[in-house]
């Protein structure tokens, strides 16, 4: 089965991993060129709101999607957008170059009132370490995590500097902040860049640490931490889809060369590079 990706122009732009080496899944992963644990972080405030789903609900401008959702990043996102009309759009990151659409369900406050976040910060990973090498997504690239049947430490709530104790409900953080979390699947099939529910194109790693035979190539970890205002935390809030459990939706529409020259230069070489900007 060939790899297919899925890019646009001279794209092929998944530098680090020739397809050669990836075209079966017996040939892949090769052999792992990243002896250390490698991060960057951008940072993303608040864009907008809407009842809009792209990814799940595309159609003509404001085509409602089942629930509310706030939107971090890309300041274009609507259920008519487009890879070209996002890839071309302004951005609420520090790095202009991440022109990705990140969002997530609206947080409701007790008395029925939204609540709007501060901002995202979006990590990329490289693991697991050990297995293969990390393929940049593919232009057009989207996914769905979390939501009900999932929870920590895949999704959940946490207090400010505590995303290693992941809760399945709003925990009360007092002055702290609270803090959704939502960590994507980074093993890909590597043939699409969605699938019908949005999610079966991508799983996550094996308790051993590796990519499945189903879904070997290895893309960045995307660990997605919202953050909202102080004083807004407790058991009592919750989800505009109803529920407590946050899910995320994620839609590659980076400048593709820059997403790609941040896997070789931070994820690939091993270098916690920090949050990045400009």
């Amino acid at each position: 089965m060939k790899l297919l990706f899925m890019l646009v122009g001279s794209a092929l732009l998944t530098i680090g991993v020739s397809v050669a080496l990836a075209a079966t899944s017996a040939t892949y992963p090769p052999p792992s060129t990243e002896a250390a644990a490698g991060t960057f972080i951008v940072n993303c405030p608040f864009s907008h709101r809407k009842q809009v789903d792209p990814i799940v609900n595309p159609g003509p401008s404001g085509t409602p999607s089942g629930h509310m959702h706030d939107f971090l990043g890309n300041r274009s996102i609507d259920s008519n957008s487009t890879y070209a009309s996002a890839n071309l759009a302004a951005t609420t990151c520090t790095l202009s170059g991440d022109r990705a659409g990140y969002w997530v369900p609206t947080l409701v406050a007790p008395n029925g009132s939204y609540v709007t976040p501060r901002r995202a910060l979006v990590y990329y990973r490289n693991k697991p370490v050990k297995y293969g090498t990390t393929v940049a997504f593919p232009p057009d690239f989207r996914m769905i995590a979390g939501g009900v049947g999932t929870g920590p430490p895949n999704a959940g709530w946490s207090c400010e500097q505590d995303a290693k104790n992941l809760v399945a409900i709003p925990p009360s953080c007092g002055s702290a902040l609270l803090v959704l979390h939502v960590k994507f699947p980074n093993c890909w099939n590597g043939v699409s860049t969605d699938s019908a529910d949005h999610r079966s194109h991508v799983t996550y790693p094996t308790s051993s640490n590796a990519c499945p035979s189903t879904h070997p190539v290895k893309v960045p970890e995307i660990f997605l931490h919202v953050r909202f205002p102080p004083g807004v935390s407790g058991s009592g809030y919750k989800l505009s889809d109803g529920t407590q459990m946050p899910h995320a939706d994620f839609w590659n529409t980076w400048q593709q060369p820059k997403l790609v020259q941040l896997v070789n230069d931070c994820l690939h070489a091993g270098i916690n590079c920090g949050q990045v900007s400009g």
